[in-house]
């Protein structure tokens, strides 16, 4: 591919040096004669054509995947096609056309995928929604394994003790129970909050908070003596509670929709004179507003892992 790019430089640097040299022509030059303005129309027509030849000869497979790779990461459709297709066209055969064919076509099923996702939500209102009981972010995996309503949470269980909470007289507890995977030594838990429906919008009930479902005795409940099944820098994954108070008034609104988001904002704390000592404490989770729409589903950040009807 040398050899073009060679002859399109020096076509264009001959093109150059006469344009420069009727540049420099004055007019009190005797003999020099100006060139017509037809003359100098065609010059600059071939200057701006080996220019675009030049830019052409200059592309590379690599260079133009990294243009369908950037427009899809940006899901940016209409320019991930254009992108592939000079690709393609110019470089037929290369390895990087290969690969960003597959990239494109799994793009393209997504976006379609999800176009037809939103149709149903448009059609159905939120009951449309996919249910995820199982989702992962980033090197987590959050799974649900049971979702209830009762008078009374359970947690921190060790042999034949547990802790647990008592809702109030006009109000009920909206209980989780989950297994937490990560890879992480010290990850902050997804946020979860409980929805009821209000009219084309979600409300929020309150965000659900975390609680060790169990130690292995009472002295690791108390701190004196560790327990490993529940730190992630030992365990890979460990079981958990969670749950929020929700008033009778608000549950003659269902379905409870229990959403999930991919923020991290739950962190672990250590208080020796806790009981446990280890506890996570929630933080702000910004994505689970006070009111949702069916438009806040479409990004990925949340998704609905139980509908309790």
């Amino acid at each position: 591919m040398s050899r073009p790019v060679f002859r399109a430089c020096s076509a264009l640097g001959a093109v150059g040096l006469a344009v420069f040299a009727l540049a420099a022509c004055k007019p009190s030059m005797q003999g020099a004669s100006n060139p017509g303005p037809d003359e100098v129309t065609r010059l600059r027509a071939e200057i701006a054509r080996l220019r675009e030849e030049n830019a052409q000869l200059r592309l590379s497979p690599a260079l133009l995947a990294a243009e369908v790779d950037g427009a899809i990461r940006s899901s940016n459709e209409e320019k991930a096609v254009a992108a592939f297709k000079q690709l393609s066209d110019t470089f037929p055969v290369a390895s990087e056309t290969t690969e960003m064919h597959k990239r494109l076509e799994a793009f393209l099923v997504q976006r379609r995928t999800q176009e037809e996702e939103e149709k149903k939500i448009a059609a159905l209102g939120f009951k449309a929604l996919p249910i995820t009981p199982s989702v992962t972010h980033d090197d987590m995996v959050l799974s649900l394994t049971s979702l209830t309503l009762a008078k009374r949470w359970i947690f921190d269980s060790w042999g034949d003790g547990w802790r647990f909470l008592d809702a109030e007289k006009d109000k009920r507890l909206l209980i989780a129970r989950m297994n937490i995977s990560s890879k992480a030594r010290d990850p902050q838990l997804l946020g979860i909050a409980a929805y009821v429906p209000d009219g084309s919008t979600l409300k929020r009930l309150g965000l659900l908070k975390y609680r060790f479902a169990r130690w292995g005795s009472y002295g690791s409940f108390l701190g004196t003596q560790p327990d490993y099944r529940n730190e992630f820098s030992h365990s890979w994954r460990i079981p958990f509670s969670a749950g929020v108070a929700v008033s009778d008034d608000d549950l003659k609104h269902k379905p409870i929709y229990l959403v999930v988001t991919g923020e991290g904002c739950h962190q672990r704390v250590y208080d020796r004179f806790g009981q446990p000592p280890v506890f996570y404490v929630p933080g702000e989770c910004k994505s689970l507003k006070a009111t949702l729409t069916a438009d806040d589903f479409k990004g990925g950040t949340l998704a609905v892992l139980r509908r309790l009807d």
